[in-house]
């Protein structure tokens, strides 16, 4: 019986090639979007107050990065209304959203409106907004902060958790969807 050589050989190695190589296709960012969006995420509404002013705005650009220590991140877009405010507060909340908050995920990622005037938030915090209904809200401090291509990557060490056993609200294909 022969024996094969469980070593990749030269035509298993993936080889690099320069975007602009003769007979490359031209990258589509559109054809990014599309691929990205058939992915199913989670959405978030990302509060914070700064000068006792509650900002926030819509994300499922979201993902825990360790439980020890418990961090997890977030991205807002450069153009975003609430980019200033939260490119400088040291606290955040994020309110995962239940299946039935999908207005509400409407009306944050909206420009130019009262964000707040769609939800009822938790008397008990005073630090950031905390939106009732939530899935869940993880509470916390600002970690670091990266400029990452036209975004900011907000990390949040979570030092609160508020959860329910309500069924999170999905993304997918620019349609809200629910679990079955």
């Amino acid at each position: 019986m022969q024996q094969t050589d469980p070593r990749p050989t030269t035509t298993d190695v993936p080889v690099p090639v320069p975007a602009d190589a003769p007979g490359t296709a031209i990258f589509d960012p559109a054809e990014l979007r599309r691929a990205l969006a058939g992915m199913a995420t989670s959405v978030t509404l990302v509060t914070t107050t700064m000068n006792g002013t509650a900002y926030g705005f819509t994300a499922n650009s979201f993902t825990s990065v360790s439980v020890t220590p418990p961090l997890v991140a977030v991205f807002l877009a450069e153009t975003a209304e609430s980019y200033p405010a939260f490119a400088r507060t040291d606290h955040v909340a994020i309110n995962i959203l239940a299946d039935d908050q999908g207005d509400v995920a409407r009306h944050f990622a909206t420009k130019g409106i009262d964000k707040f005037s769609a939800v009822t938030l938790h008397g008990d915090y005073d630090r950031v907004p905390v939106v009732t209904g939530a899935q869940a809200s993880l509470l916390g401090q600002v970690h670091e902060r990266w400029t990452v291509g036209d975004h900011l990557m907000i990390i949040v060490q979570v030092d609160e958790v508020i959860r329910t056993e309500r069924i999170p609200l999905v993304y997918q294909n620019r349609e809200f969807r629910k679990l079955v």
